[in-house]
């Protein structure tokens, strides 16, 4: 029988939402390590075209020249894109221009959607991946599914098609501590015992500190169910609102990445403290003025 945390699991947001692809998702392979380079396949990151190709070839091959993220927001929006750069859909061998151009939490709300059409608990987590490369560590989302024969949590990045593509060969079919949480990063940071923090916000506007903030509350938001897009940010850490941040403040975020290490054991409050906690879920986006619309 299931757990009452694997049921919660299983449930979709109107991110992960199959709609009418669910039967569509089910027929794809079973085989987890197989899933996870098929889905990969159907996208190209932004990086890797910039640092691949000349800005003609990007324009040779594609009829946008930056990632859809905000275009493709659910995980039948990335579909139906896929579907419509190639009638076959998820294939491998895909000509370049044939993929889409998104990022890591798109294609970890994709992984998702497919994982619980075929009745697989998955959860997104978004943090760091030292691994991806050399000289800064990059945020990152990934995916966790629960296994069954092992009984835990599995953590898989359905974004890098490649290992030996990437710095660090990493097992992209069970990351065990290659990825960073940005709950432990947030409280190593807080006792001044990150010592290479500014890796973490090497190409951010934000200080070091608000990088691994934001992480933390969209992993948050991510075991809640609710898959934030990367522009929003819970008001009260979000620019210049950050460095007025009160001691009463730091302490909630303690305690919020304290329960967040261990998330199981900790689920109801987690669940108490997202539903009751208003600061945590007043969200600042491109529709709200964080200085004047809400006081």
């Amino acid at each position: 029988m299931k757990s009452e945390i694997e049921k919660f699991y299983l449930n979709v947001s109107k991110y992960t939402n199959a709609g009418p692809y669910e039967d569509y998702y089910k027929s794809l392979t079973n085989n987890i390590k197989d899933l996870r380079l098929l889905v990969s396949e159907q996208h190209v990151h932004k990086f890797r075209l910039a640092r691949t190709l000349s800005k003609q070839e990007i324009a040779n091959n594609f009829d946008y020249l930056n990632c859809i993220d905000d275009a493709l927001d659910t995980a039948v929006a990335i579909t139906s894109e896929i579907f419509r750069l190639n009638k076959n859909g998820f294939i491998l061998n895909k000509p370049l221009n044939e993929k889409i151009i998104t990022t890591c939490r798109y294609m970890s709300i994709l992984f998702a959607s497919v994982l619980k059409s075929k009745g697989i608990s998955t959860r997104c987590r978004a943090g760091f991946a030292p691994y991806i490369y050399e000289d800064y560590i990059v945020d990152h989302w990934i995916n966790e599914y629960f296994d069954k024969r092992s009984n835990k949590w599995i953590a898989i990045d359905a974004q890098v098609q490649d290992s030996k593509k990437i710095y660090k060969q990493v097992n992209l079919c069970n990351l065990k501590k290659e990825f960073e949480y940005p709950a432990e990063l947030w409280l190593k940071a807080r006792k001044g015992e990150l010592p290479d923090i500014d890796k973490y916000a090497r190409y951010s506007v934000d200080e070091n500190l608000q990088v691994i903030a934001k992480q933390l509350f969209l992993d948050f938001f991510a075991l809640m169910n609710y898959e934030l897009g990367y522009r929003d940010t819970p008001m009260f850490i979000y620019g210049k609102n950050f460095s007025s941040l009160t001691n009463a403040d730091y302490e909630e975020i303690d305690n919020l990445a304290k329960l967040m290490l261990n998330s199981d054991e900790n689920f109801d409050k987690l669940q108490q403290l997202f539903l009751q906690n208003q600061k945590f879920r007043v969200l600042r986006t491109i529709y709200v003025n964080p200085y004047t619309d809400w006081k």
